[in-house]
């Protein structure tokens, strides 16, 4: 009896139809696993008729058995092309009728070697191995099978070099390294050699073989996707295998000796022995065991004690890219990665860019990670590490964007991320890449590394909070002297006109503003207003605001000439600045008294809106200049309107209208227009009061980005 292929047939039938279970029970309406199931089925049929031919040579009719074998056989190679057309996952569901048409020649083929005697008339064993005598339709049924089997090979080469997504071309190299070569080997095992050499030695042991590299292979793209837990068993056996043998050999001596009575032992009582025993054990136990663990486990106690040291060091340090450059450089070190590097949130952009990085690659490029993207919302809802393995087993939380963040971690070469938290939002993302070695991260190793998450996090967060601090406190020292020269631009009353009143007010970002605004007033005959916007804060920005007054109240003469006046300011801020700008914007009107008309200029400041009475509605007034101090050729130009009693006029810095609130609201121009035009028969002080305490309403808790300055005219 030929106990190996009895053995490994139904060792390797068992295995396959534990697959299967597992897959079904996993998820048995997923297309692909449903697929994998039939196909993996028809090789279960192949390996367990073979043991029973082995096993119950006369018992069973081996004839009718070996023609089942043949059926399987053709189910099997023939789901194959099914199985290259829906793997991996399509987004649609490939169609029954589909399906129906790809296999049916191959269930008519294998149905007729099967259930007649058209392929094999005889099976029976001669000298322990198994012969059938075939006919001539076995060729045509050899020819069907290799025909499909050709046909799924083929295809998944193809979809293998057409697929963009890399996490797909992943898991076709697993399936097509494995499962072809596995497919490839049962056919000239069980197929070629006996059909068209004779051999049959191998017809059982080699399709067994080939069972095993192509259901691990196929498992392993559909479901697991990972070695991480078979190096682990096979480390921990390992070493528990050595522990073993180190303390059985003294432990078997002990008994052995007692028992054949050599030397001293031989008059030595039982208890003694026992006794003898139990004290090797416990010396073994205290002294070589830890020995031997420590020489498996020496880099995961190095790891530990360095990051011990590390945190212990690290406490004292407050600047923020220092605390982050140690702690990459630690973690690539010390776990010997390939790469390691840290994003952060840009408050400027709003998305997270890169910040540091250590690895090989030099020419290693992040595009930045924006905030609504999955990965950045995962960490929100969920405060812990994300290794890879997690991602690719667990569909509760990943079914639907597996592949957005697969496509992050595969394309940065990212296998592990620890999420860094300051003010209850996601600051940061600390990302691991793969080891020198190729080797998955050890449970020990995630198990520390989540502890060096939680203090790592604390010591960031510190970091950027002194470093906010040292900012607020230089910010608070530049705008005391900044104070003090503002006083002196900005006026102390807005004018008192019979024809036009006014109303404003600021809400600065800090204590103090830096913006400017300011009137002239050449005779009685019209008033002039300028408005500006100035970036920044602190003494460099409000020398701005000296350069644009002194600039503006020597115009004093030029005042009805809108155009005259911005060029000016424009020309002082560019000898000012070396025609290198700082971002100043401004709005200036004049209003002339006699004539009711209205001119203006804009040099890069929202336009302004004027509400009509006469016709209930806003006009916008703009003449799309430039900021100030970039071109000293820049044209401005100006525009003309009249105005009517009851009028209104509105100018605003930019940050009132993109101002967001904690739901992520904007205040918008929409908004405005209605407190204004609601208010309209109020004066221009009280709308002003308005607006501003709707927007602080509106704000909440929230601060501006920037200065905000609304000033109100009204025509009376």
């Amino acid at each position: 009896m030929d106990y190996i292929s009895i053995i490994s047939s139904l060792l390797s039938s068992l295995f396959i139809l534990t697959m299967v279970s597992f897959v079904l029970i996993k998820d048995w309406k997923d297309q692909v696993n449903r697929y994998y199931a039939f196909m993996a089925m028809g090789g279960f049929g192949i390996l367990f008729t073979m043991f029973l031919s082995y096993a119950f040579p006369d018992y069973l009719d081996l004839t009718r058995v070996n023609r089942i074998t043949q059926f399987s056989t053709s189910f099997f190679f023939t789901m194959n092309l099914p199985m290259s057309l829906v793997f991996p996952k399509r987004e649609k569901k490939l169609p029954l009728y589909v399906t129906l048409l790809c296999i049916s020649p191959g269930l008519i083929v294998g149905g007729i070697a099967g259930f007649t005697d058209l392929s094999i008339t005889r099976a029976y064993f001669k000298d322990g191995l198994i012969v059938r005598d075939f006919e001539t339709f076995y060729t045509i049924y050899a020819v069907v099978v290799l025909a499909y089997l050709l046909a799924g090979t083929i295809n998944f080469i193809r979809k293998y070099f057409r697929e963009k997504v890399e996490i797909y071309k992943l898991q076709m190299r697993y399936l097509f390294v494995g499962g072809s070569l596995s497919i490839v080997m049962a056919a000239i095992c069980s197929i070629i050699l006996p059909r068209f050499f004779g051999l049959s030695r191998l017809y059982v042991i080699g399709p067994s073989i080939a069972s095993f590299f192509f259901t691990f292979s196929l498992f392993y793209s559909v479901i697991a996707y990972n070695l991480m837990d078979i190096r682990t068993a096979i480390h921990k056996t390992t070493m528990y295998a050595m522990i073993s043998t180190a303390i059985i050999f003294p432990l078997f001596g002990i008994v052995y000796v007692s028992g054949t009575g050599l030397g001293i032992f031989k008059d030595l009582p039982y208890f003694i022995s026992s006794a003898m025993i139990v004290i090797t054990f416990i010396l073994f136990s205290y002294y070589v065991q830890p020995v031997i663990d420590r020489g498996f486990r020496r880099k995961q106690y190095a790891f530990e004690n360095i990051v011990d040291d590390f945190i212990r060091n690290i406490e004292d340090v407050k600047e923020l890219s220092r605390v982050i450059e140690q702690t990459v450089d630690l973690l690539r070190e010390s776990l010997f990665l390939k790469h390691a590097f840290f994003i952060m949130m840009n408050d400027e952009t709003r998305r997270y860019e890169l910040m540091y990085r250590k690895g090989n690659n030099e020419d290693f490029k992040l595009e930045p990670v924006e905030r609504t993207s999955s990965l950045i919302r995962w960490f929100v809802r969920n405060q812990d590490y994300l290794y890879i393995n997690r991602i690719y087993i667990d569909d509760r939380y990943f079914e639907d964007i597996r592949d957005e963040i697969l496509a992050f971690y595969h394309k940065n070469q990212v296998q592990l991320i620890l999420p860094i938290y300051h003010e209850r939002r996601v600051l940061g993302l600390l990302c691991l890449g793969e080891k020198e070695s190729l080797a998955g991260f050890q449970p020990s190793e995630l198990e520390k590394l989540a502890y060096f998450q939680s203090k790592s996090n604390d010591f960031i967060s510190t970091a950027l909070t002194y470093k906010k601090a040292i900012k607020e406190q230089f910010i608070s020292r530049t705008l005391d002297l900044a104070d003090s020269i503002l006083n002196s631009t900005m006026p102390a009353a807005l004018p008192n006109l019979k024809p036009v009143t006014f109303g404003a007010f600021v809400v600065p970002k800090y204590e103090e503003g830096t913006d400017y605004f300011d009137f002239i007033r050449p005779g009685n005959q019209g008033v002039g207003l300028i408005v500006s916007d100035i970036s920044g804060v602190g003494v460099a920005s409000s020398l701005y605001a000296v350069l644009l007054r002194s600039a503006f109240q020597s115009c004093i003469n030029e005042a009805p000439s809108t155009y005259t006046v911005i060029q000016k300011m424009n020309r002082v801020i560019y000898e000012y600045t070396g025609g290198k700008g700082g971002l100043v914007t401004a709005y200036y009107l004049y209003y002339d008294f006699k004539t009711m008309k209205l001119m203006y200029s804009n040099a890069g400041y929202p336009a302004l809106e004027v509400f009509r009475v006469e016709k209930n509605n806003f006009d916008t007034l703009d003449t799309e200049g430039i900021p100030l101090g970039y071109d000293i050729t820049a044209s401005y130009g100006i525009g003309r309107t009249n105005l009517l009693k009851g009028d209104i006029g509105v100018l605003y810095s930019k940050t009132l209208i993109s101002s967001k609130n904690q739901k992520g609201e904007e205040y918008s121009v929409l908004r405005l227009r209605g407190i204004i035009s609601g208010n309209r028969v109020r004066q221009a002080s009280e709308i002003a009061e308005l607006i501003k305490n709707d927007y602080e309403s509106f704000m909440g808790i929230s601060s501006p980005s920037s200065d905000v300055v609304v000033l109100v005219f009204k025509i009376m």
